[in-house]
């Protein structure tokens, strides 16, 4: 079955949504961590970075962790982009067998919306 681009995106999108929901507010949390204190390097960062500071078991969900911000601009046009894509690398999973992995700058209001969000858990850890 041949999909054309647009109904290839809609799949991936639907995929994602799906998976989504399997990111824990743990992982979640210790990717926010990750991916601002690579950010605050002042280089681009992407997953073969957080694969060297984050455990395995949340490596597994970083992919979609980062869709879910990169996505962001298709889900929220009238909003300013999270993650900009500035290069692509190999990945040094050996399991991807050199896949291509995507390369990002954190935003402004990516950083923002990460900080926003790390504020809310501790909110939310007061309130309980």
């Amino acid at each position: 079955m041949n999909l054309t681009p647009a109904q290839a995106k809609a799949r991936a999108d639907r995929i994602l949504a799906a998976l989504k929901p399997t990111v824990s507010q743990w992982t979640t949390a210790v990717l926010d961590q990750a991916v601002l204190h690579l950010a605050d390097s002042g280089q681009p960062f992407g997953m073969n970075d957080i694969r060297l500071l984050v455990p395995e078991d949340e490596c597994r969900k970083a992919g979609v962790y980062f869709a879910t911000l990169t996505g962001h601009d298709a889900l929220h046009p009238n909003e300013p982009a999270l993650l900009h894509k500035v290069d692509e690398e190999p990945s040094i999973n050996p399991k991807a067998h050199g896949k291509k992995v995507n390369v990002y700058v954190l935003t402004r209001a990516g950083r923002q919306y990460i900080q926003d969000r790390q504020a809310a858990r501790i909110q939310q850890r007061r309130a309980a």
